[in-house]
């Protein structure tokens, strides 16, 4: 490799320049400084490996803030009443031009950035943020430092930090760097649960709480409903607007609320597995209290933690939400994390409220996270709150016993709660004390999310949006006078006389936990559990903006024309901007423009910056051909004499959605499903949309009926005889115009055994032993305990008579009946045989049922003992020697009814001697394990490969290995526990198909190194393997197949990685483990997967060998030559003949 010097190749006088600055900010012997961190790699967390030079690596460099004394004093300034600049908020231009860095501080560390190999991605009108890309490797250079991989402490996966405390070049105007490590992620607070309440008063499913009544709650007897205000999230991950949508469309409201997405180097897709529930309530909370709303900005940054930050730069950089909220926290102090606080001091000082949840874990003493332990946040604590009836007004509020209260020991006491800490609350004199206030956070909200509707979630994640939202009712009273909500300001009116009139004081109730069995109780006045309680309606509006200030003095209104501008990308438009006076204003109106969250492709200029009464100017909007798609917001901002009034033009620029009929397919082997596929134009776009389709199960082809369409396009999927059934395998469908791409938020599809009765095989007859009645037709009422002992039962008329599984029938008892048999350690007689398998379909209930014990006994008196694991029917656990074999979308219920769910059946695949004959199988002693039916199988299960194994990737739990061996090549390797593996080797079975693991603690896996495998010569249909990739997926991997006459066939395949299954074409799951082991005897907890892929190969020709990918990072555990396929073939066409009834005479 040769290494390359120099810059890249700019014109040389770009060259000359930044050499110069270069050297001229790299003395020799420059000094370097510390920076704050706040995931250093801890001292006693396990490295596991170094992080490759070459990886892709995200950073946002701060720079601080200018003039910091002054900017705190001008904060106490703006609260106090009795000074001239008593809520005289900045615009985001004097924050700039005040505080701001220097435009050449900002340009210095560009270019040292730049000259150390990275390139500027996104920058800050501010100059506070500069966020770079580059590789790992000029990490380590820049900071001084090595990038690598350290096992987390306590959560189940690996993370990356610097080895040692990062550097920087002293003379360099760097604040702090985020992004160098990712231990610490964002954690959501809401989860459901059942409510701590004796009864519910909400209005909407099961009493539930709906966004409307907490309204009514709080604001009830206020009649602003949000007009003229813009709402603001930030949002730590990706969310579907449908969610949304279906939300105020499944409880009869409308959505009246514009929400304009600003990504934060993010693409906003939220597909597949992706988990919007903390995005989507966050939003339907906080619209809730604002209804009629101008908009809402919700900042998505995601994915690494610099995009974290940036979302909070871009809000006050634009400074157009006044209210805003956070539902998530990370680790943190306001020590290690600079540069949140100076953009919280921004924020404060344009009069931006920044609401943040404080957490569902009850009492913390000592640890209270980030950005909750800030003492320049709202931080917003949990109760329980009763109302006067459904959606009435507020009764009564306790605490909610999961509030998070209590303090950092890393976060000192603010001046200001100083006064109000005592012997009752049992605050904390020496530090920051939360929560500052609160509200409803219990069990008792309606929420939709992940493509559903339930109830049950709470959290102070839906607390903290409720207080946001109330806060634009408090500004549209206020009229464009400023008002802001510190975290000083409960404590201002918390010593009033005020308080009890304009504030719920909650004084019953504690958050007492395990940790912390005594600590907090509620008390009156301030307490940690829900600070100075919560919102009470008109008082607290009056109290914030005094209507004898706020709406009798002189004004103004900015009105745009028009309100909405339709726009194509690089084309340009214009707008009105009229300026009227209200009770006699005059005077001078500055004026500005600005595209919200400085999209890419977007500017805005006015055509006057200072405009008198009654005045008007134009607004010129310009784009770009990199103008981004859909609605995006342009806002004029107009400030005189401490007034700010605000009109938006709303830019309709054409775009479009996919949406799908239904979420959730569900398929038969051998049958298809259908979906309708619709194209839904926005903005005026009527462009045909290319479809296309990928990442369908093995063994399911896909036809769509319009493939360019701008309308609808239905959707096929046929599973073939032998497609890999599966519990849910997201499907992806991608539409694309132009620059436009869309895809679909979930579609999800479900393939099941095939029904009929042509299978083959030798039924193990169950009647005798039938003690349980499990499966009722639908609409058929159950007077008994059900399957589960509860009432509930499988669907008979889903399941059907009989099931054919990898060639084999599967025969069900029949309905409304004894038709299933509970494991009570019976022993149930076997028909006289000699199989290679015992296949059974049957379930776990009440959770998975773990390491169950069958024994087989053979006609010679010896035996063969499995240890099986049962998943759940609810959730599948992929267990080995376990697949999917009937996935349902509902069960009944005792009275006849629907419950509506997936609800799976399982096959179970138990492998016998072939040279002896069969006896008997004694099951389990476990009511939770329940078996359905059974076949014996003699069909050969395919003809394994010795693979010549060159890494050990399979070590007993506890074993000290090489840490530059195992799996990796990084001293991780798979549990021979988990996988059953003794030192003697294995064998699974895998969809019908037998696989030989190699020995455990001796070389048992394969990468390929580019020479050919000898295979067994023959004739076969398929050729399977199962394995994984490491090191991150590894995608486009060629493999050869060479046959005896010198033909070949090749494959390209993409391998998961083991820790992450992505879904590739011709992937599926095997199992998962629960953890792996490392070579220093230590248990990485987390799932990781092994992986089946299987190749079709030429029936007709004979194999000689194959060529793996030569890659370290692609490893086999097993391959096997198998038949299989061409023998579904054949049972397919005989299964869909009239000659189906002559395969009853191939029974064995």
């Amino acid at each position: 490799m040769h290494k390359r010097l120099g810059f890249p190749r700019f014109p040389m006088l770009s060259v000359m320049f930044l050499s110069a600055i270069a050297i001229s900010i790299q003395p020799t012997f420059a000094q370097r400084r510390q920076l704050p961190m706040r995931s250093n790699a801890s001292t006693t967390d396990p490295a596991v490996s170094a992080l490759p030079a070459n990886q892709p690596i995200h950073l946002g460099i701060t720079l601080p803030l200018r003039n910091v004394d002054a900017l705190k004093q001008l904060i106490k300034n703006q609260a106090d009443p009795e000074s001239p600049l008593y809520k005289r908020y900045l615009t985001a231009g004097q924050f700039a031009e005040q505080y701001g860095p220097t435009e050449a501080d900002y340009n210095k560390v560009m270019s040292y950035a730049q000259a150390q190999g990275f390139t500027v991605s996104k920058t800050s009108r501010n100059h506070t943020l500069v966020q770079i890309s580059g590789s790992v490797g000029s990490v380590n250079r820049m900071f001084a430092t090595t990038m690598r991989v350290y096992k987390h402490p306590t959560e189940k996966r690996n993370y990356h930090a610097p080895s040692v405390a990062p550097t920087i070049d002293a003379s360099l105007p760097i604040l702090s760097v985020e992004g160098l490590s990712d231990r610490d992620r964002p954690k959501p607070f809401s989860k459901r649960g059942t409510p701590h309440a004796y009864f519910l008063t909400g209005s909407g499913p099961s009493n539930n709480f709906l966004g409307s009544d907490i309204r009514a709650a709080y604001a009830g007897d206020v009649s602003y409903q949000g007009e003229g205000q813009t709402l603001g999230l930030i949002e730590l991950g990706p969310y579907n607007l449908s969610d949304v949508q279906s939300y105020f469309g499944s409880i009869g409201q409308s959505l009246d609320v514009p929400i304009y997405n600003v990504l934060l180097n993010v693409d906003g897709q939220c597909t597949g597995s992706c988990d919007d529930g903390e995005e989507v309530i966050d939003i339907e909370q906080i619209i809730s209290m604002a209804p009629k709303a101008s908009g809402l900005l919700v900042y998505e940054g995601y994915n690494d933690a610099s995009n974290w930050l940036a979302a909070f730069v871009q809000a006050a950089d634009d400074n157009i939400a006044k209210q805003l909220s956070l539902s998530f926290g990370f680790g943190g102090t306001p020590a290690t994390q600079p540069g949140y606080e100076q953009v919280f001091l921004q924020m404060e000082a344009q009069g931006q409220s920044l609401f943040i949840a404080s957490g569902d874990s009850g009492a913390n003493v000592g640890d209270i996270g980030y950005p909750g332990n800030s003492p320049n946040v709202i931080d917003v604590g949990g109760t329980d709150l009763t109302t006067n009836g459904s959606g009435g007004a507020w009764q009564n509020e306790v605490t909610w016993v999961d509030s998070t209260g209590g303090w950092s020991t890393q976060s000192p006491i603010p001046a200001f709660q100083t006064p109000f800490i005592n012997s009752q609350n049992q605050g904390s004199t020496q530090f920051r004390n939360v929560p500052d206030v609160a509200a409803e956070a219990d069990f008792d909200s309606y929420f939709c999310a992940n493509g559903g509707c339930y109830t049950g979630i709470g959290g102070t994640s839906l607390a903290a949006p409720r207080w946001a939202g109330y806060m634009a009712l408090v500004n549209q009273q206020a009229n464009g006078h400023g008002v802001t909500f510190t975290s000083a300001t409960p404590y201002q009116i918390g010593a009033s006389s005020n308080y009890g009139a304009v504030l719920h004081d909650i004084t019953e109730g504690n958050d007492f936990n395990t940790g912390s069995p005594n600590l907090f109780t509620a008390v009156s006045g301030y307490d940690l559990v829900t600070g100075w309680g919560s919102p009470n309606g008109q008082a607290l509006l009056n109290l914030l903006a005094p209507p004898a200030e706020v709406s009798t003095g002189a004004n103004f209104t900015l009105t745009a024309t028009p309100a909405t501008a339709s726009i194509t990308p690089g084309g340009s438009t214009t707008a009105t901007v009229t300026v009227t006076p209200v009770n006699g204003f005059a005077g001078q109106i500055a004026l500005s423009a600005i595209p919200v969250g400085s999209p890419a492709g977007i500017s805005a200029s006015v055509s006057t910056t200072a405009v008198s009464s009654g005045g008007e100017a134009i607004v010129t909007i310009s784009t770009t051909a990199d103008a981004p798609p859909g609605n995006q917001m342009v806002a004029v901002t107009g400030t005189a004499n401490g007034i700010t009034q605000i009109a938006y033009v709303r830019l309709a620029i054409p775009d479009f959605s996919l949406t799908v009929s239904s979420p959730m397919l569900y398929v038969n082997q051998s049958g298809s499903a259908t979906d309708d596929i619709t194209v839904d134009g926005l903005n005026g776009f009527s462009s045909p949309v290319a479809l296309s389709l990928t990442n369908l199960p093995p063994g399911v082809i896909g036809n769509l009926s319009a493939k360019n369409t701008s309308m609808t396009s239905t959707l096929t999927l046929k599973a073939g005889f032998a497609a890999i059934p599966t519990s849910g395998t997201p499907v992806s469908i991608v539409g694309n115009a132009g620059s436009i791409d869309r895809s679909v938020p979930a579609l999800t599809l479900a393939v099941s055994a095939a029904t009929g009765d042509c299978g083959v095989g030798t039924e193990v007859k169950l009647d005798n032993a039938y003690n349980l009645s499990g499966l009722t037709a639908d609409g058929t009422t159950v007077s008994g305990s059900g399957i589960d002992g509860d009432g509930y039962t499988l669907s008979s008329t889903l399941l059907k008579s009989a099931r054919v599984l990898n060639g084999l029938r599967f025969k069900f008892g029949p309905a409304n009946g004894p038709d299933a048999v509970y494991a009570a350690g019976q022993t149930l007689a076997l028909p006289s045989g000699k199989y290679q398998t015992l296949q059974l379909m049957g379930l776990g209930l009440n959770g998975t049922q773990t390491r169950q014990q069958l024994t087989v006994t053979y006609t010679d008196g010896s035996t063969i003992q499995f240890s099986q694991t049962f998943s759940d029917w609810h959730t599948p656990s992929v267990a080995l020697n376990e697949m999917e074999a009937v996935a349902m979308p509902y069960r009944n219920t005792a009275a006849g009814a629907r419950s509506t769910a997936q609800f799976n059946v399982y096959n179970y695949s138990l492998l016998l001697d072939f040279s002896r004959t069969v006896k008997s199988i004694t099951l389990p002693n476990n009511r939770n394990v329940v078996i359905l039916a059974a076949t014996l199988s003699p069909f050969p299960d395919g003809t394994a490969v010795n693979l010549p194994f060159n890494t050990t990737g399979i070590y007993t739990d506890g074993t000290i290995f090489d840490g530059n061996g195992g799996l990796d090549g990084g001293g991780a390797a798979y549990s021979a526990n988990l996988l059953d593996d003794g030192l003697s080797g294995e064998h699974i079975m895998v969809d019908g198909i037998r696989f030989i693991l190699g020995g455990a603690n001796a070389p048992n896996a394969y990468y390929g190194t580019g020479a050919k495998l000898a295979l067994p010569p023959g004739n076969y249909s398929e050729l399977t393997m199962v394995g994984t990739g490491v090191q991150g997926d590894q995608t486009d991997q060629t493999a050869v197949v060479t046959y005896s006459d010198g033909t070949k066939s090749t494959f390209t395949q993409s391998f998961s990685d083991w820790s992450s299954f992505t879904g590739y074409t011709n992937e599926s799951l095997v199992t998962k483990t629960s953890y792996r082991d490392y070579n220093d005897g230590s248990k990485n907890t987390q799932n990781f997967n092994v992986y089946r892929y299987s190749f079709a190969i030429n029936p007709l020709k004979r194999v000689t060998s194959v060529t793996m990918p030569d890659n370290r990072n692609v490893v086999i555990l097993a391959l096997t030559l198998d038949n299989n396929p061409a023998y579904y073939r054949v049972e397919e066409l005989l299964c869909e003949s009239p000659l189906a009834g002559a395969l009853e005479s191939l029974k064995f």
